[in-house]
């Protein structure tokens, strides 16, 4: 079966953007119902309507292929697609429209609205701009910032597409008060990263934050609605449970509208930090909660080395009553584990990391390129296995200041590159080092299949 949503907009004649405002609200609206619309339909002309003045100014109205009502279009079916929790507020009615807009030199920032709770700030936004000045980068602050983390801004390709930036807060709760400034600059100032082929220009140099040359900067003022900022629930727990051999209590789990968080104690007796988790929630119903993808997805133990707290999609808006945490696969590293040790040389390793093999080094007159080759991780997603520095025989220390990755890995044998499904290949510089030999610290050395299951509610 097929649902259908029909919009009857009151069509505002050679007013595109009270249009487009009242459509914004009537998708909303529609998002909500249950069961949710497979399709949306609008009437004929909702953008603009016809009138006589259109008849014989039709030039002011016409609009490109990919014109502003496009955009709204595509910027409404993007918003449900950025995650389940956001997909859930939006068909909740949990959107704050902001509509504020500002041009400087030729670039046009809209902020259009906001999905925010008491721990979580998601603000959509577009640029629109000449279509010849290129894909933008736009930079963005947020004051006042203390105790958020996130994106620092946004990339568009093309004008008019939507960009989410996403800013958890961590150790207060989101103001009811806060400016946004979005610095915009040609995206083609952003040259970072090693060459294709490394042939150490550039490779080596530590990197130098240089502020781009803003092509615009617009500062926003946003209130939020207190309805939205006060919302959320602490569930204190308590539960101890055991995990492949450790001890582990679930402290309390934050449900939020936009996300869910899950903090875990280690017992102090445990021979291994806990280093990260393959884990999602589970309601009676059967629907499932999993690991947030973008912003943070996880944060350490302040009583220890491996990881406390863990993000995950929100049943806020569910139905059910009852939630299970259902642990699948968990990364470990050994409180005695010793640190990987690199014959750049001859290319052995000793110490890796479960499932990480050492592809080799390149020599280079200003020091070394190593090759590693790991399995990727939930969603395909690739990790940094190693802290950012490394030691020579005598101890003498060397920042890694930047890492690549790529997917899959070169096979000399075919030729050709494989494994694109199942494993990441991660190279960095160690600058300076004259040895053969380099040490690592790994974030873990071994990974467990388990299978453990924690009533939550």
């Amino acid at each position: 079966m097929t649902n259908f949503a029909l919009l009857q907009t009151n069509i505002a004649f050679c007013d595109p953007e009270a249009n487009f405002k009242r459509v914004r609200e009537l998708f909303a609206q529609a998002m909500a119902k249950d069961p949710r619309p497979d399709v949306v339909v609008l009437p004929e002309d909702w953008s603009a309507g016809f009138s006589d003045e259109m008849f014989h100014h039709m030039e002011d109205f016409v609009e490109p292929e990919n014109g502003p009502s496009v955009t709204v279009l595509r910027e409404l079916a993007q918003a449900v697609a950025w995650s389940p929790s956001l997909s859930a507020a939006v068909e909740n009615d949990y959107v704050q429209p902001i509509g504020q807009s500002q041009t400087v030199n030729g670039v046009t920032a809209t902020v259009e609205y906001v999905i925010v709770d008491r721990k979580q700030l998601n603000i959509f936004y577009t640029l629109d701009y000449a279509p010849d000045l290129g894909p933008m980068w736009a930079d963005c602050r947020i004051t006042p910032g203390d105790g958020s983390a996130g994106d620092a801004g946004g990339r568009t390709e093309k004008p008019g597409e939507l960009v989410e930036i996403k800013r958890d807060f961590v150790d207060r709760d989101v103001p009811g008060i806060l400016d946004l400034t979005l610095s915009v600059y040609p995206a083609e100032q952003d040259g970072g990263g090693p060459p294709a082929e490394n042939t150490g220009d550039g490779y080596f140099d530590q990197p130098v934050d240089d502020q781009p040359a803003y092509l615009a900067e617009m500062t926003f003022h946003l209130e939020f609605d207190p309805y939205f900022t006060a919302q959320g629930t602490l569930l204190e727990l308590n539960r101890t449970f055991a995990l492949d051999g450790q001890t582990f209590t679930l402290q309390e789990a934050e449900i939020y509208p936009t996300h869910l968080r899950l903090t875990l104690t280690a017992d102090p007796d445990n021979t291994a930090w806990l280093a990260g988790l393959d884990l999602y929630l589970e309601n009676e119903h059967g629907e499932r909660f999993e690991k947030s993808l973008g912003g943070i997805t996880a944060s350490g133990d302040p009583e220890g080395e491996g990881m406390g707290t863990f993000w995950l999609d929100s049943p806020f808006f569910s139905q059910g009553e009852h939630l299970t945490l259902h642990i699948t696969g968990v990364r470990w590293k050994d409180k005695d584990a010793p640190p990987v040790k690199l014959n750049l040389a001859e290319g052995t390793a000793e110490n890796l990391p479960e499932g990480t093999w050492f592809q080799g080094a390149e020599r280079l007159p200003e020091g070394w390129i190593v090759y590693l080759v790991s399995p990727l991780m939930e969603n395909r997603t690739m990790g940094s296995v190693f802290s950012r520095g490394a030691w020579d025989e005598d101890g003498n220390y060397y920042e890694i200041w930047q890492f690549g990755s790529s997917y899959g890995y070169w096979d000399e044998t075919a030729q050709e590159r494989v494994g694109e499904d199942r494993w990441y290949t991660e190279d960095f510089p160690l600058a300076g080092l004259a040895g053969d030999t380099a040490y690592l610290d790994p974030y873990y050395n071994r990974m467990a299949a388990v299978d453990a299951a924690v009533p939550i509610q």
